[in-house]
């Protein structure tokens, strides 16, 4: 498993990881070195601030919300599709270019930005989650280019929109 999903030299996990470590939007919390145990345990990771807040009575033990959220969700849908895509090429003999794996991987990504504006805006519809959702997507829309004000009510905005 773990020479599968990150040592392995085949164009899906080496195009799948440079497209995630490339839209990683945070310079103040490197992208980590990905392994098996980071993958397997990404529900548990806790991103945490450089610095301690003045006002934090727990010091170092606030979590970066956002970018906690979004890197366990990077992590495990990209490790899914690789494993998949893995399995469509070596069982069902269906080898994809790399145009083909850039373009599932972007879909995956999109696919969990609506499930997470159709919750924060049609389902759950609470202030704290909406922050949550525009805490985890709104700096890698902001990366990519300019955004609507609203965007969490659009539609139209995606992940990877220039590429």
């Amino acid at each position: 498993m773990s020479h599968i999903l990150t040592q392995c030299k085949e164009k899906n996990t080496r195009v799948i990881w440079h497209l995630v470590k490339n839209l990683w939007p945070h310079r103040n919390t490197p992208w980590p070195e990905i392994s098996l145990g980071m993958i397997l345990g990404c529900g548990g990771i806790h991103l945490r601030p450089n610095r301690p807040r003045r006002n934090d009575q727990q010091r170092g033990k606030a979590t970066l919300q956002g970018p906690t959220r979004l890197l366990q969700i990077l992590l495990s849908e990209s490790a899914y599709l690789i494993w998949t895509l893995r399995c469509e090429r070596v069982i069902q003999e269906k080898p994809l270019s790399e145009g083909e794996i850039r373009r599932r991987w972007y879909c995956t990504i999109n696919e969990r930005l609506t499930i997470d504006k159709v919750t924060a805006t049609q389902i759950k519809r609470n202030n704290k989650y909406m922050k949550l959702i525009t805490g985890t997507w709104e700096p890698i829309l902001r990366k990519e280019g300019e955004i609507p004000v609203n965007w969490l009510q659009c539609g139209e905005v995606l992940v990877g929109r220039t590429a």
